[in-house]
């Protein structure tokens, strides 16, 4: 039995070679795209044949009627929530562990985020919750696929239907992935996704998409997308604004970067779905790994890889959030790092504590709204799953690239057998260490309240 780093060991990992293989990978075709657009010297347009072309191969690869390149994977989110008819004062539902982008875009069309629970088994939004959720002012459900997973459709369109709700699909995490055979961004009634360098699907800088079959969904969107105009292809632009409207427009060297990027996307969610699979097998047999659920039915793409850790399965009688924090601790040791994906359920995010939004408790304060308090430690599923699971990676860095590599899966498993070789010694440092729960970052008393941080003088 070697010695944990942790310990004064040698470390599993010695850093040879990066962990992380480059992403997006960059082929000969990806450079021609982009010289293609660059020798054009046409960059402007949201008619631009780049543009077009890949909307138009993004609709027969997704299936999906109607397709928007857009700014930003929160533009897309944005374009979705006003698609589906929300004004001002709406409530859209939204799960309490996501990321921000997925709440702000509901504020950035003056709509007010409803936080709803996880479930515990799949972190995604949790249906039952949803339910005890919906009021007079519910005007949409926001569904993310958390991870790479995608969330329980058929339960959710059974709750939209029943209320007459939108249902709309946060896609950014799951490129790639099914649900019962359709593809994710095909999933709901309105979808948005991100594009960015860090995603299965990526373009070489900010992007979005937004997916739909609903005809009036689209042109919604797309007067978002433009200043609020209807712009028609081959037909001079009127310049008349028809609703507010943004600027979320693509750069057609990055539509030109997608399409290469599309052609490999399958060959990607294979390699993805094969090396997370892999893990999932080689942890399992360790008492107290808990690897990522996967439904029947679905595929999960592994955009992020979070694991459970129970104390009481491997066999002691410790606090499980100390437990979690020293098998991170350890496995860092290794140079094989753990991380935290959020540390608060995003209600406990400063932002809804205050209600500052727009300023004047806006949108909050609107008339005719609904009070909505915000209480984070409501969401007793999100905060166990917080406080006791860790994603694969390091801060700043976690993503797909570390599922391109069989090697770095084969250490990841070799450094938790190490881990777990050496159990006594980890829960005996656990029961020592300092621990307070990761969303104790937020201010001890307001949770949540802005604290001022004085800037470092230069010089």
């Amino acid at each position: 039995m070697s010695k944990l780093a942790l310990f004064g060991g040698e470390p599993l990992f010695k850093k040879e070679r990066p962990l992380e293989d480059r992403w997006p990978e960059t082929l000969p075709e990806d450079l021609e795209a982009i010289n293609r657009v660059i020798e054009s010297g046409q960059f402007l347009g949201i008619n631009h044949p780049e543009i077009e072309a890949a909307e138009k191969e993004i609709s027969e690869y997704f299936d999906v009627d109607y397709v928007l390149l857009m700014g930003s994977g929160t533009a897309s989110l944005h374009a979705a929530v006003a698609a589906a008819g929300c004004v001002p004062g709406d409530e859209v539902i939204v799960p309490a562990l996501t990321f921000l982008a997925s709440a702000s875009a509901v504020l950035h069309h003056v709509c007010i985020p409803v936080f709803a629970d996880i479930d515990p088994v799949t972190y995604n939004l949790d249906p039952k919750s949803v339910e005890t959720k919906i009021t007079n002012r519910t005007r949409a459900i926001m569904a993310v696929d958390l991870h790479g997973l995608p969330a329980n459709y058929e339960a959710l369109r059974k709750i939209a239907e029943k209320y007459n709700l939108v249902l709309i699909e946060d896609a950014a995490h799951a490129m790639g992935a099914t649900y019962q055979g359709k593809k994710a961004g095909a999933l709901g009634d309105v979808a948005g996704t991100s594009l960015m360098p860090v995603k299965q699907l990526a373009t070489c800088g900010e992007g979005g998409i937004f997916f739909t079959n609903n005809v009036d969904f689209y042109n919604r969107a797309s007067m978002v997308r433009s200043f609020g105009e209807v712009i028609q292809k081959d037909k001079p632009r009127a310049y008349n604004a028809f609703t507010l409207g943004w600027n979320y427009r693509i750069n057609p060297i990055m539509a030109a970067f997608l399409r290469t990027q599309l052609k490999r996307l399958d060959h990607y969610t294979n390699l993805f779905i094969s090396n997370g699979t892999y893990l999932s097998k080689g942890l399992s047999e360790l008492p107290g790994v808990i690897p990522p659920y996967v439904p029947e039915g679905s595929t999960h793409v592994y955009h992020m890889y979070r694991i459970k850790f129970d104390p009481k399965a491997a066999g002691y009688d410790v606090h499980p959030g100390r437990f979690a924090k020293a098998v991170e601790e350890a496995m860092g040791a290794e140079g094989l790092p753990l991380r935290l994906y959020q540390n608060a359920p995003i209600p406990g995010q400063a932002m809804f504590r205050t209600k500052e939004g727009f300023g004047n408790g806006v949108p909050w304060s609107l008339p005719g709204t609904n009070p909505i308090k915000y209480d984070f430690e409501e969401y007793t599923n999100t905060l166990e799953v917080l406080e006791t699971t860790r994603c694969i990676g390091k801060n700043g860095s976690a993503g797909p690239w570390y599922f391109r590599n069989r090697e770095t899966m084969d250490l990841y498993l070799n450094g938790f057998r190490k881990v777990w070789e050496n159990l006594d010694e980890v829960v005996d440092y656990a029961e020592k260490m300092e621990y307070s729960p990761p969303w104790s970052i937020l201010a001890p008393s307001t949770r949540g309240v802005w604290v001022e941080v004085t800037p470092t003088k230069k010089g």
